[in-house]
């Protein structure tokens, strides 16, 4: 896209459908994850993010999940789930990281741990849709506030995906950086790594915006004349009563 026509957004939707046989026990497991498609890692292992996308903290990935309360095997679940955390994997590596964990166990050892008949797993694949919104934004505050503000959906497409399907390449963070704002890049490629939730990490990086607003501002009117200096101040007292009046006395 031409940076000067600004970027795109984008929504995303996921069809769902069951893939292979469902898995009884860590043997079946590992046999699936070998062969498993790129889609179905990316649903029981990043989709998570956006399921479960108003979590008080990360929340586990099936896999794991499934190991620790129905197999009931939290040794190898806590082992899966580290495998799992770092997002900038490709799905080739999450598959490699996922089999050799169920590789220290001896394939007696993995078919000797089974889930109840009931609790077996069936493996889903994500096809994904991406959907244009018709939103164009031209700088990082028309980001910020479409990335933050919007469907939850365009800030995992663009921030969480996009990069792992795309072997770590960001294209919002690509155009960030060809328009002079590699900050504000950075912090959208630390955040296809969560250690929060969807929405906490969309709440961290309001946070930071605002903040590197605030200091911008604060240092651009160190060294505006005293006049102005004083008349900002004033601007921003009158800015902070309103913003209190209207937290008091809400609509």
């Amino acid at each position: 896209m031409n940076e000067a026509a600004g970027f795109e957004l984008h929504t995303v939707v996921h069809l769902i459908r069951p893939w292979g046989r469902p898995l009884q026990n860590l043997e079946s497991m590992r046999e699936a994850l070998a062969g498993a498609s790129a889609e179905v890692l990316f649903h029981h292992t990043v989709q998570v993010l956006y399921r479960d996308r108003a979590a008080s903290e990360h929340p586990a990935d099936d896999l794991s999940a499934w190991v620790a309360v129905v197999v009931q095997d939290r040794e190898i679940a806590e082992r899966l789930s580290f495998a799992v955390q770092d997002l900038d994997h490709t799905a080739e590596e999450v598959r490699e990281a996922l089999v050799s964990v169920l590789d220290a166990l001896t394939p007696e050892e993995r078919a000797a741990r089974q889930a109840p008949r009931e609790g077996a797993l069936q493996l889903l694949a994500a096809e994904s849709l991406p959907l244009a919104t018709g939103v164009v934004v031209h700088d990082g505050e028309e980001l910020v506030a479409a990335l933050t503000g919007g469907d939850p959906a365009v800030w995992f497409y663009h921030i969480i995906e996009q990069p792992w399907f795309g072997a770590g390449a960001c294209p919002v963070a690509e155009w960030l950086e060809a328009r002079g704002e590699p900050r504000l890049a950075t912090w959208l490629r630390e955040a296809a790594q969560p250690t929060h939730s969807l929405e906490r990490s969309r709440d961290r990086l309001l946070r930071r915006w605002r903040q590197s607003r605030l200091t911008r501002r604060v240092a651009d009117a160190s060294g505006a004349p005293e006049d102005e200096r004083r008349r900002a101040g004033r601007e921003a007292v009158a800015r902070l009563v309103r913003r209190v009046t209207r937290t008091e006395n809400p609509a």
